[in-house]
């Protein structure tokens, strides 16, 4: 069994060592791995590279389980009826799962990119942006129709 990576090795190692050795726990899902995964992201050692966070960060990839689920789908299609951005349904759904790691420029953004993602799937077209409703942490998104 490999030697457990130390809190103070993680921070010192760069960005991009991170992400790989975020890559490679992925890839090996043991409990040495699952245990790093839990570190980088408990510590929050999964920053910005390049002024984003990536598609396979902790934080989006919940963000776009959270959207892919049949209830979400059924909240989005829902909330579209109603003369809603999609993502309203599903909004309140990434907070109670994220909390406070909703909310950033960049969340918002992906979670806008997956709903837009799910819509199209589901056979819906993009028509405008419009702003969300009180309450919801995504300040404006996109709307759609059958």
């Amino acid at each position: 069994m490999p030697k457990p990576i130390s809190l103070e090795s993680l921070r010192a190692m760069s960005m991009a060592d991170r992400y790989a050795l975020y890559e490679n726990a992925l890839k090996r899902r043991s409990p040495e791995a699952d245990a790093i995964i839990e570190q980088l992201s408990q510590y929050k050692l999964l920053g910005r590279i390049g002024g984003g966070l990536p598609r396979h960060h902790p934080i989006i990839r919940g963000i776009e389980e959270v959207i892919r689920t049949p209830e979400a789908r059924v909240a989005a299609v829902e909330a579209t009826d109603r003369g809603l951005p999609a993502l309203a349904g599903v909004d309140p759904m990434i907070q109670a799962r994220l909390g406070e790691d909703y909310g950033g420029k960049d969340t918002t953004n992906w979670a806008g990119t997956f709903q837009a993602e799910v819509m199209y799937e589901l056979g819906y077209e993009q028509i405008a942006k419009r702003p969300m409703p009180a309450g919801c942490v995504a300040r404006t998104a996109a709307f759609f129709r059958k």
